[in-house]
């Protein structure tokens, strides 16, 4: 049996927030504890290889160690995000029996509960998957193709498909991450989806999809911007999220800047999340 590592730390409770988008790409191998009387959280990642481990320690600091036990997220019970009335999205074979019994007509995604990120329920992914919805609203008797970026658990690739788009691409620079997507979309019986292995840093599109997804944190949605928008085809869309209200300014400047007009901002706490559109090229 191979060798696992966890890593540990305190941080401050009102960030929490801001640590699960930080560490995003360990999202369902995430603990994070409340301390009892205390303004401070736990936060643990766990079935982590050594340079996982070693990585988040020079990033966060933190302690390393090896792992005697293997642990799993416990589940959690979520009730159906539901969007805009043309999509639910569930987090049990229980749910998802329940949805299909109830509204036979209707499509339902079933992500499964216990991911730390990525199952809807975060303001992020809930504000893509409404902006998704409305995007396919307008594109609708239209052939159109998706690319998500920053997958996570897919849903938002495999969202996309399900609201019409004729084919969907999405990447992660997490391996597990990218195993996750494949296997919701096997478990979703989901074709016409593609995921691969991707690190924006070091990416370069070589085509243009009509509809970008790309749900990132705020330093890196800022770093690679002129390549996002790069991505997007003129007069397409971008769904953009992952921000905090600090940084809102930043990103939305970053994209003004690289050619985007940006439609609606949404507000939900300390997180900001976009719509926008591709200016055409002029001739």
């Amino acid at each position: 049996m191979s060798t696992h590592y966890a890593w540990r730390k305190l941080g401050a409770a009102k960030w929490e927030d801001a640590w699960v988008e930080r560490l995003r790409e360990f999202s369902d191998r995430l603990a994070i504890t409340t301390l009892v009387g205390a303004k401070t959280i736990r936060l643990e990642a766990f079935q982590l290889t050594k340079a996982q481990a070693t990585r988040l320690q020079k990033n966060f600091g933190g302690v390393i160690a090896v792992q005697k036990q293997q642990r799993t997220p416990s589940e959690a019970v979520t009730a159906p995000i539901r969007v805009r009335d043309r999509l639910v999205v569930v987090g049990s074979e229980r749910a998802l029996a329940a949805e299909k019994k109830a509204s036979p007509g209707r499509r339902v995604l079933l992500i499964p509960a216990g991911m730390a990120f990525g199952t809807g329920d975060h303001a992020t992914t809930a504000s893509c998957l409404r902006f998704l919805a409305d995007v396919s609203d307008e594109l609708a008797g239209q052939s159109w193709e998706m690319l998500d970026l920053g997958a996570g658990s897919g849903i938002l690739a495999l969202a996309g498909r399900l609201l019409g788009a004729r084919r969907t691409e999405a990447g992660d620079f997490d391996p597990h991450a990218v195993r996750t997507a494949k296997e919701n979309a096997r478990r979703n019986a989901l074709e016409g989806i593609a995921v691969k292995k991707l690190d924006v840093r070091d990416w370069h599109p070589t085509r243009t999809w009509d509809v970008v997804a790309a749900n990132l944190f705020s330093d890196l949605l800022i770093e690679v911007a002129p390549k996002i928008v790069a991505a997007v085809a003129p007069g397409g869309r971008l769904v953009f999220s992952g921000i905090l209200r600090t940084q809102e300014s930043e990103v939305i400047r970053a994209f003004r800047r690289a050619g985007l007009r940006i439609d609606r901002v949404v507000r939900k706490g300390k997180w900001v999340s976009g719509l926008a559109t591709r200016l055409a090229t002029k001739s």
